[in-house]
């Protein structure tokens, strides 16, 4: 989820940045427009919409067959598709939420909606491509690392979730070792998150209102 009034604040006063979102979303599905944080030119920072699902710099195709939404941190650091973007183009992603589905063995899976305790914005570690003659939008990635104590019961993984300092580090340009990598990418503190039970409104992204996030007991 991104409300704008909120996120646009918190991401203003951690980054000095206005991301480019008016109207709020509750149902923010792959392939859409999402606000990203990154490093600019001049080393500062710069946030912008790009589409979500990374296509590598590689992939001139004008239909690529691929472009994954996120990337395993374990692994994001040998893979050919991430490993440039990795060292290059890392990026933060916005938001006050994301869902997750607790799977079943038998029914259907179970639509949660986790946040900080807080309710206070946070970011998303990620990677992106940047915008080609051939696609004119930039692409993007989050990156997802084990569960915590709180994401566990619910799904085997979690993303990389960072605080405002570690996230200005993790934007910084520079290459960066696999040590490093896996530094930033340990699970947030569960203490600090809560994960609630939502409706299978979620599960159409055309409902994007604020009935996607009714609570069930």
């Amino acid at each position: 989820m991104v409300d704008p009034y909120k996120v646009r604040e918190a991401m203003l006063r951690d980054f000095g940045v206005v991301i480019p979102s008016e109207l709020p979303r509750y149902n923010v599905a792959p392939s859409q427009l999402v606000p990203i944080i990154r490093s600019d030119d001049s080393g500062g920072l710069a946030a912008e919409n790009m589409r979500w699902g990374l296509i590598p710099f590689w992939d001139k195709s004008e239909k690529p067959k691929i472009a994954p939404i996120n990337a395993r941190s374990e692994d994001a650091f040998s893979k050919p598709m991430f490993r440039q973007s990795l060292q290059q183009r890392r990026a933060l992603f916005p938001c006050d939420g994301f869902f997750e589905w607790q799977a079943h063995e038998v029914g259907p899976k179970t639509p949660f909606h986790i946040r900080m305790s807080s309710a206070a914005p946070f970011v998303i570690a990620g990677i992106y491509e940047a915008a080609t003659t051939v696609r004119p939008e930039a692409t993007c990635a989050l990156l997802t690392t084990a569960p915590n104590e709180l994401m566990e019961p619910i799904h085997r993984r979690m993303p990389v979730i960072l605080g405002p300092e570690t996230a200005r580090r993790w934007v910084r340009p520079g290459a960066m070792t696999q040590d490093e990598m896996a530094a930033f990418c340990r699970p947030f503190p569960a203490m600090e998150m809560v994960a609630c039970r939502i409706s299978t409104l979620v599960n159409n992204v055309r409902n994007d209102g604020p009935e996607v996030l009714g609570e069930i007991d």
